[in-house]
This record gives structure tokens, C-alpha cells and sequence, in this order.
């Protein structure tokens, strides 16, 4: 599978990288509340919507490393 997100969004999935999809998804959401920055409100929203729309076995299928 082609990774589906961005530059950015794999830097924020890789932020909080777990081999489990909902405790990212977890993760980013305790986060949300306390981030000041629209954008990366908005960033985080919409990494939180893509992961939770691919399955467990598509996110351990990622190939996801951070970008310098």
C-alpha cells in the first residue's frame, strides 16, 4: 500500500509511532488539547481522520520514518 499521508502527517504519526493504530489515535487526541497552533490542530485532525479510516493491518503495513 502507498503511504496515504504527507511529509507532515508522517512526522506527527511518527511523534507519537506505536505498533498500535488506536493508541496513536489516543495519543494525538490527548495531545490536541493542549496545542495552541491552528494549523497543527488542524494537521493533527486530519491525521486522526486518515488513521481512522485504514485498518489495523494497513497501519502495521506503513512505512513510516520522520523527515529531516
Amino acid at each position: 500500500m502507498n503511504n496515504p499521508f504527507t511529509v507532515e502527517e508522517t512526522n506527527l504519526i511518527c511523534i507519537f509511532q506505536s505498533d498500535s493504530r488506536t493508541k496513536v489515535i489516543k495519543d494525538i487526541h490527548k495531545a490536541v488539547g493542549h496545542i495552541d497552533d491552528d494549523d497543527l490542530v488542524e494537521l493533527s485532525v486530519r491525521v486522526v481522520k486518515k488513521l481512522e479510516n485504514m485498518s489495523d493491518e494497513e497501519y502495521v503495513g506503513l512505512v513510516l520514518e520522520a523527515a529531516e
